[in-house]
């Protein structure tokens, strides 16, 4: 069983691969030299080069082809990583299964060097490759296609040659939102539309009027001729076709849902209101302004979408924000910590961080020359020191990232801040004129203006009968005419 791993190499620090996080392993030198490291290949005898001359001087000859045709910049080659199950292969099958992995999917027009590392309880090979080809200068371009249908596809070839395991693929992974979301426990867009779904199937009589339910919940529909009925919500960017959101919500299974519903079934009874107390003075905590306000207040609109609280309106409309609650509550504890209210405090803020990486780059320097020509003890004593300033860069580096997506979210935010408040004074509207509604209903009601019963103790005039013509007869019309007056008797 293989498993590989492709990495590009670029000229910037925070684009090299995670392990590799030092300068003496983001150029492709480098990279070359780590494939090679005497300490992990037994005195480079795991260690073999196609197209070069010699391992030695295999990152001269990848830097001349690339200066040949004029092709410096951009990705300078791929790191690729084969690694095998424990006890599977010996050290010179995992190197023979390297090269041959290399010759088929570049041997005949890149540059490669390849090394097994034994330095590991699993045998795995390390694999630069340059980005330039050596016979007509094009680049060579590695992505997620590439990556399955070729390299893996070339891994697993050889590991059924070599009587290896090979892992079988599972079907569709989840991307990387749905990872995200499901990883913060929050609604991704399909888990959404699957709620309004459901929503609106409880209303509907059928599959028309649950079309008309999704338009007027914003929804755009296809449908009609089409072959599958797709949607696009209002907080999406894209149309999903319903039966992608699973078995329960194709066309049949929908109208199925509608048809089986009980109707007359009694309405659920809603829980009653929580109600809250806030203890304490609110006048004693300071204010907050600008940035730090505005981001206090979408974050708080975000956490009450997130967790079911507010209106179905405005959640839809946040919906998309919400996936990325985490990226905007970092940004507001960031500006809160470090009290930035304006624009000018933020790049205040992004300069200094700036002049902090600077020195802290130049101070971590000399400790790598330092490091080669020490003994073993001072080593060490170098490797922490190194450690310390690494930690501290990547530090100022992820504020420095922060900084940017502040600047770049701020507009955003705002906008979004402005939109909810006017759903929310929209709501507020609807909800004051159907009270009024209900009011002007039950004034109108006859038993509101009687005061009781029709006919009852609330009428002003006895209600006697009616003659054919519709006038009221008077009282002696309607006495019995057998019946005598009691002074006749």
């Amino acid at each position: 069983m293989a498993i590989t791993k492709v990495f590009a190499i670029r000229s910037r620090f925070e684009k090299t691969v995670q392990y590799a996080a030092n300068e003496e392993k983001t150029s492709l030198s480098g990279i070359i030299e780590y494939a090679v490291n005497p300490d992990k290949t037994e005195k480079r005898l795991f260690e073999s080069c196609l197209n070069c001359v010699s391992v030695e001087n295999a990152a001269r000859d990848m830097e001349r082809t690339k200066r040949r045709y004029n092709k410096t910049g951009g990705i300078q080659g791929y790191h690729i990583i084969q690694s095998f199950q424990p006890g599977e292969l010996t050290p010179e099958q995992t190197h023979a299964i390297g090269v041959e992995f290399a010759r088929r999917l570049f041997g005949e027009r890149f540059e490669i060097v390849v090394g097994t590392h034994l330095d590991k309880h699993h045998l795995h090979n390390h694999i630069a490759v340059n980005s330039v080809s050596f016979l007509d200068g094009r680049k060579l371009r590695c992505n997620m296609k590439t990556y399955f249908k070729e390299i893996q596809k070339v891994s697993d070839d050889l590991c059924r040659e070599y009587g290896l395991s090979v892992i079988l693929p599972k079907g569709k992974g989840k991307s990387h939102q749905e990872w995200q979301a499901a990883k913060s426990k929050q609604p991704t867009i399909r888990e959404q539309i699957r709620q309004d779904i459901d929503s609106i199937i409880g209303s509907s009589l059928n599959f028309t009027t649950f079309l008309d339910g999704l338009r007027k919940a914003s929804y755009q529909i296809h449908a009609g001729k089409r072959k599958h009925t797709a949607v696009k919500p209002p907080y999406g960017k894209q149309f999903i076709r319903l039966d992608s959101l699973g078995e329960n919500y194709t066309d049949a299974a929908i109208e199925q849902r509608i048809l089986s519903q009980h109707f007359w079934s009694k309405p659920k009874k809603l829980p009653a209101p929580r109600r809250y107390v806030c203890k304490g003075r609110l006048k004693k905590y300071p204010k907050a302004h600008g940035f730090r306000a505005l981001y206090f207040h979408y974050v708080y609109l975000l956490r009450g979408a997130v967790k079911g609280r507010g209106s179905k309106k405005v959640s839809r409309y946040l919906l998309e924000d919400t996936i990325q609650f985490e990226q905007y509550l970092k940004q507001h504890r960031f500006l809160s910590e470090h009290h930035i209210d304006t624009a000018t405090d933020l790049q205040s803020m992004s300069q200094s961080l700036k002049e902090q990486l600077a020195l802290a780059v130049d101070e971590r320097k000399p400790l790598y020359e330092e490091r080669r020509h020490a003994d073993e003890v001072q080593k060490q004593v170098l490797s922490q020191a190194i450690s310390t300033r690494t930690a501290q860069i990547k530090s100022l580096r992820r504020e420095l990232r922060l900084c940017a997506q502040i600047e770049a979210d701020a507009e955003r935010v705002q906008t979004r801040v402005h939109e909810v408040t006017l759903i929310q004074k929209e709501e507020r509207y609807h909800e004051s004129r159907q009270r009024s509604r209900r009011a002007d209903d039950a004034r109108s009601h006859p038993d509101f203006r009687s005061g009781g019963k029709v006919g009852g103790a609330g009428c002003e005039e006895p209600c006697g009968s009616v003659s054919s013509t519709g006038q009221r007869e008077p009282e002696t019309a309607r006495q019995d005419p057998h019946e005598r007056p009691a002074s006749q008797r």
